[in-house]
């Protein structure tokens, strides 16, 4: 029994090339719509779970004391003391 006999015959149910297509069709009706609703759909779940857990969240506001200021201003004095020879580094490498 050669190939032309069998799908003349129907005996394999559907063809080769029915399968192919089909698996195919199965391939892309799965990447272009289940794919992006699952992930929608666990991006959905994803944020509802964090807006419920926001609510049990405590928040501390406080005012900066003294030495937290001190330790600003001092960072800020670094900062541009750094920025500064930087500065002074990249002129004298020109030059």
């Amino acid at each position: 029994m050669n190939t032309n006999e069998i799908f003349k015959n129907r005996k394999l149910g559907l063809g080769v090339a029915s399968l192919i297509g089909l698996a195919f069709i199965g391939f892309t009706v799965g990447w272009v719509f289940l794919i992006p609703i699952a992930a929608f759909a666990f991006l959905l779940y994803g944020y509802v779970v964090y807006t419920r857990e926001q609510k049990h969240r405590i928040n501390l506001k406080y005012k900066p004391t003294e030495a937290m200021k001190a330790i600003a201003r001092k960072e800020m004095e670094l900062k541009k003391e750094k920025e500064r020879l930087m500065y002074e580094q990249h002129h004298s490498e020109i030059k």
